[in-house]
């Protein structure tokens, strides 16, 4: 048996070549990566350049972090917390081409300690899954039927009509369907903008991706930036066709640019923007309110969705389609023609299902709201009610009370001021002010006996 070589200053065995990690690696099928100190990436071997894509050599020096403005490479392999204090730790994420997976990568984070410092982490990557083929991809009918149900709720000739206002704005629906380009739909609430973002969705090339609609003014900004930017988010999923923003305006100006710069970049998986709001885009613009990019990026195409009372030609055949099944008589219509309709459809609906609902039956205009009626001049104004007049009521009361008290006294007024509580002198100028008969005049015996 061999002595064992004594080994030199450097430690190593004499006569042993150095060991070179690099080249260890280097061979290694598992994909490892290593990050320093400040988490920028110093080594990548081959089989790691295969899972993430990216050269070595472009990546060299990339920050791993998972902040808002790193790239989703970067964010994927971000060291945990654990990871960052020195301890072992595993974490699973979607890989950056697909942010919602497959497939996902198994990260096993290696932190490099030494005394109370970290020089540095090594990182192993196992890929979970490949990514999902094109057959299992496929919707089942059962959904693709139900899809298409849905779809015929919102076909173009829901807005279509025979006034000239119905008449464009069907013209420039079925424009907007035959492209992709973003659209910014403007009108007065209610007048059904959303309703034609479904219609334009359905009718157009991505309605067989989901409609996903997002009130940027009702929602907390934290919110929407979780759900378009998020694990999983909106505008990392492939499955989403049409994106409609209500009211662009509300988002912060910081986020609007962030979401402006993903339709920017021409992402492969972005849905379709479609925005709607009571203002042109060029006039939030000129307000402050809107970042200039989606003027001159997310607002390629503009329709205006015209107010009810320029489409009142067409009433009868929107009260048909918003109560389905209602019976309304003609003059209950005489009475709809008259009206200013300031929420537009979404009033006229509220109005005929209530109206529906009271006549179980056909619907006429007395089953209207009286403010309507009125307008129409077949329902009089009420009658207001007659004042009530406090100095008589007050007189009576007073009267009242002194009889009482005489009666109580036999006629004595100073007995009948004890009762009271007053002089005997303000009882007399009470008495003479009501026109009250005096103790021993004519008529005060009439008062004289005790009840």
């Amino acid at each position: 048996m061999a002595e064992p070589t004594e080994p030199n200053r450097t430690g190593r065995p004499r006569g042993s070549k150095s060991f070179a990690w690099r080249a260890f690696f280097q061979h290694a099928t598992t994909p490892v990566f290593v990050l320093g100190r400040d988490r920028r990436l110093r080594y990548a071997n081959p089989a790691c350049e295969a899972v993430i894509g990216v050269k070595l050599a472009d990546a060299l020096g990339m920050v791993c972090s998972d902040r808002r403005h790193s790239s989703p490479l970067a964010a994927a392999l971000a060291p945990t917390p654990e990871a960052r204090d020195g301890k072992p730790d595993r974490v699973r994420r979607a890989a950056p081409t697909a942010r919602s997976g497959p497939p996902w990568w198994d990260i096993a984070f290696q932190p490099l300690a030494g005394g109370d410092k970290l020089f540095g982490t090594v990182g192993f990557i196992t890929v979970v899954s490949d990514a999902i083929s094109a057959s299992a991809r496929r919707v089942p009918a059962e959904i693709t039927a139900h899809r298409a149900k849905h779809g015929d709720q919102f076909r173009l000739d829901l807005f279509s009509g025979t006034s000239p206002a119905s008449v464009r704005l069907l013209a420039q629906l079925r424009h907007a369907a035959e492209s992709v380009a973003p659209l910014w739909l403007l009108g007065e609430p209610g007048t059904g903008k959303e309703t034609a973002a479904r219609v334009v969705h359905h009718a157009g090339r991505r309605k067989g991706g989901a409609f996903v609609c997002l009130d940027c003014a009702g929602l907390q900004p934290y919110l929407i930036d979780s759900l378009l930017f998020g694990h999983g988010g909106v505008l990392g999923a492939d499955a989403v066709g049409t994106l409609y923003l209500k009211e662009p305006a509300a988002l912060p100006r910081d986020l609007q640019q962030r979401f402006a710069d993903v339709f920017l970049q021409n992402a492969p998986n972005a849905p379709r923007l479609v925005s709607g709001s009571t203002r042109t885009a060029a006039e939030q613009v000129a307000g402050g309110k809107l970042v200039p990019d989606f003027h001159t990026v997310l607002s390629v195409l503009e329709v205006t969705v015209p107010p009810l009372r320029d489409r009142l030609a067409d009433l009868q055949r929107f009260a048909s389609r918003l109560v389905p099944g209602a019976v309304i008589a003609p003059e209950t219509f005489d009475v709809l023609l008259v009206q200013p309709w300031r929420a537009n459809l979404r009033e006229l609906a509220d109005v005929l299902a209530d109206a529906a609902a009271e006549a179980n039956g056909t619907v006429k205009p007395g089953h209207l709201p009286r403010a309507m009626r009125e307008r129409a001049g077949i329902a009089p104004p009420p009658v207001p009610p007659k004042p009530l007049v406090l100095d008589p009521i007050l007189e009576a009361v007073e009267k009242r009370l002194i009889e009482v008290a005489l009666r109580r006294a036999n006629n004595h007024q100073g007995k009948a001021a004890e009762l009271l509580g007053i002089f005997r002198t303000r009882l007399g100028r009470r008495i003479e002010a009501l026109g009250l008969a005096k103790p021993g005049e004519p008529g005060a015996s009439a008062t004289g006996a005790a009840p």
